[in-house]
Order: structure tokens, then C-alpha cells, then sequence
């Protein structure tokens, strides 16, 4: 599916106005990684390496056909136990297990999990280390909405020499329109 070291992940596009508002809290906290990434929510652990990109297409596509777009919200920020990882919590957290689900069970190949529970996120900072006061503002934050996401995307994350050291490219897209 990818190069040697790439990851590559399906994820729900986050639109503007909540994604231009994501980025700049990635942007004032100086997480030059994040700021490389597209805001959006990872649906599943990245492909194994043997996964036939056409494959992988064609299984979205047809997800895309009987999934429907998932009307959410933010409903708070989060601090991951025992990181410095700050995420913006979903509403309707049974749409994205039913969606990753569906995913899943269209047999395409994964890496096994890394061992934690699948919780719908959006992630706002991961830079290490974080002030008392700025995890304080973190967890204060609040990015209004509804937001519909109705774009399933695939996108392979590689390392770079680049100041954020990630390389981030879009491999596919395909819209949520189905009546599931």
C-alpha cells in the first residue's frame, strides 16, 4: 500500500469553518507536526504494507455507497491519560464505531491495533512538553459547530527532513452517501 516506513490510514475529512479553527490552535502551540496533517478523524490503524491500493479503493467506495455523512459536534477537549496528546471529543460516537466498523469488516488489511480502545477524536496537539497553563487552555477550548463529515479519505503520513518531519499526502477520497 505505501513505501517502506510510510503509514497510511483511513480518516474523516473535518471541514471548514472547525478544521481553519483546529489549525490554528496546532499553529499557536507550535506542533509544526500537526500542523503538517490534515485536521481530520482516523478511522483505522494504517494498512499493512501488502494491502492492494486498488483494493483498498474500490472497499472505500463501496463503504462510501451504504454509509451515510455523520452529523457530529465537538463536545469537549480531552487529555489522553498519560500524554501530552489534547483531542477534540465527538458527539455520536456510535456513527464512527458503525462507520469504522463497516470499515473493517470490508477486508481490507490493517497493522494489528496498538492495544488501545478506538475513541473518535480529533486531534488538537501532541508537541511535548506542555505547560500547566497551556494544557489548561487546551482543555478549555470549545469549537462550535455542527459539523457534517461526509469525505472518507486515505491519506500515507512519511518521514521528512522537513522542520515538522512528516511528509503528508492524499492517496484517495470518496463521499459518504449512502442511507446506513
Amino acid at each position: 500500500m505505501h513505501e517502506p516506513g510510510a503509514l497510511s490510514y483511513v480518516v474523516l475529512e473535518v471541514p471548514d469553518p472547525q478544521a481553519s479553527a483546529v489549525m490554528v490552535i496546532r499553529q499557536a502551540h507550535a506542533d509544526l507536526f500537526r500542523a503538517a496533517l490534515p485536521v481530520e478523524i482516523t478511522l483505522t490503524d494504517s494498512f499493512d504494507p501488502a494491502q492492494d491500493p486498488h483494493e483498498a479503493f474500490a472497499a472505500l467506495d463501496f463503504v462510501g455507497t451504504v454509509m451515510r455523512p455523520i452529523q457530529t459536534s465537538f463536545v469537549g477537549a480531552h487529555r489522553f491519560p498519560d500524554s501530552d496528546t489534547f483531542v477534540m471529543r465527538l458527539a455520536a460516537e456510535d456513527r464512527f464505531n458503525a462507520l469504522r466498523q463497516r470499515i473493517l469488516d470490508a477486508g481490507l488489511k490493517f497493522e494489528p491495533p496498538p492495544g488501545y480502545e478506538f475513541t473518535p477524536h480529533c486531534t488538537l496537539r501532541t508537541r511535548s512538553p506542555v505547560s500547566q497553563e497551556e494544557a489548561a487552555a487546551l482543555l478549555r477550548t470549545e469549537i462550535p459547530g455542527p459539523i457534517t463529515l461526509d469525505t472518507l479519505s486515505i491519506y500515507t503520513l512519511m518521514r521528512a527532513t522537513n522542520p515538522a518531519g512528516v511528509e503528508c499526502h492524499l492517496r484517495y477520497r470518496t463521499p459518504l452517501v449512502g442511507t446506513s
